[in-house]
């Protein structure tokens, strides 16, 4: 093949593949940061990184990623300075609001041009962290009632053992036998008391915090 024919095939290629490149870059469905790892500035962003932070492209170019968009101090860069591989670790990124959201993390050093780069992928993990919350705030709820129910109710199945021997060997007072039986109707009527108390405090201003199937079956007549 003639060199010149070579040269052009082989620029056509290239542009097919910056083209090819920049269509997945823009259309994945991960965020992702290209940084230039000598300065720490942002050198592009695709859309779903401008829809994670509330920051447009052009609000992110050129500009220092620690601080910015990453909670990392100068100089503490994990991948620059602390030379920590990264692979979809648990971060918090930055945005417009200066809330930070947590979010996981993968960094790549990439050729590009014939220089170095960082790209960054983030996934944001703010529901799976909501879903984590909500589970800890329902095993609380269910630890706390199972703790204001279970002591009593031991100590009532032990008291009746000790009225079904005495009914068995005869050996009882049919009054005090009656005494103990509303006593332990009024302790129970205490405990269904203790967790309506419960249900009403985990449902009043906090039914974010328990998932609605469990909702559902607290309010269910």
């Amino acid at each position: 093949m003639p060199e010149k024919i070579q040269g052009l095939t082989d620029r056509a290629t290239i542009e097919s593949s910056g083209n090819i490149f920049r269509t997945v870059f823009e259309r994945i469905q991960t965020a992702i940061l290209i940084v230039d790892p000598a300065a720490h500035q942002i050198v592009d962003a695709n859309p779903l990184m401008e829809s994670l932070t509330g920051l447009s492209k052009d609000q992110m170019l050129g500009k220092g990623c620690q601080g910015f968009v990453c909670p990392a101090k100068c100089g503490e860069c994990p991948v620059t300075d602390l030379h920590k591989n990264i692979l979809n670790i648990e971060r918090e990124i930055i945005n417009a609001k200066g809330e930070r959201v947590p979010v996981l993390k993968t960094v790549a050093k990439a050729d590009i041009g014939g220089k170095e780069y960082l790209v960054e992928s983030y996934v944001d993990i703010t529901e799976h962290r909501k879903a984590e919350e909500r589970q800890a705030a329902l095993i609380a709820y269910l630890s706390e009632s199972i703790l204001r129910a279970k002591k009593p109710l031991e100590l009532m199945q032990e008291e009746f053992h000790e009225i079904a021997r005495r009914a068995k060997s005869g050996d009882y007072d049919p009054e005090d036998v009656r005494m103990e039986l509303e006593l332990h109707a009024k302790n129970l009527g205490q405990i269904v008391k203790n967790l309506e108390e419960l249900q009403a405090k985990a449902l009043e201003g906090k039914t974010t915090e328990i998932p609605p199937e469990f909702r559902e079956f607290l309010i269910r007549k």
